[in-house]
């Protein structure tokens, strides 16, 4: 069973592991932060835990990832400390590809920024739930899923087009 605090096991391509943890579990689902050790074997839990962030917390579908033996609990370390990371989303013209109107997501309510993301929220995660592969291919690649990296960094992507 996982639960908060949770240390659990990624696999990923070239028999390699990543780590993550449970965070909290927010109205919009399991709050997960990934650590930068990626290895072919386990490290300790102190290793883990003590080598940093691969990129801030993000939501995702854990409790399906450890059901369905995707990802594996591996150990558990009590959250003592936790400051909610928050999260940004807006609505997009999906022709045009520009942001309308921001929004932060602080846990509790949605907070209206206006037309264009302010700088200090450009770290911030976007609000959505992540699939586990969706975390897999991040973890391995770095890529963010389109069109969130473009709105985020420019108020804008490219829409991609429809015909094949």
């Amino acid at each position: 069973m996982v639960k908060v605090g949770s240390i659990f096991e990624i696999p990923l391509s070239g028999q390699r592991f990543a780590y993550g943890q449970y965070l909290c579990r927010d109205k919009m689902g399991p709050i997960i932060q990934v650590f930068k050790i990626i290895s072919p074997q386990r490290p300790s839990l102190e290793e883990i835990l003590s080598s940093g962030l691969m990129f801030p917390p993000i939501i995702t579908g854990l409790s399906a990832a450890i059901k369905s033996g995707l990802w594996t609990v591996i150990g558990f370390k009590k959250i003592t400390s936790f400051e909610y990371p928050g999260f940004i989303s807006t609505f997009e013209n999906e022709q045009t590809g520009e942001a309308t109107i921001w929004y932060y997501w602080d846990g509790e309510q949605s907070i209206r920024l206006g037309p264009v993301l302010p700088d200090e929220y450009k770290t911030k995660e976007y609000l959505m739930v992540w699939s586990p592969y969706d975390v897999v291919h991040r973890i391995e690649t770095g890529e963010y899923p389109f069109p969130y990296k473009g709105l985020i960094l420019y108020n804008r992507f490219t829409p991609r087009s429809s015909e094949s």
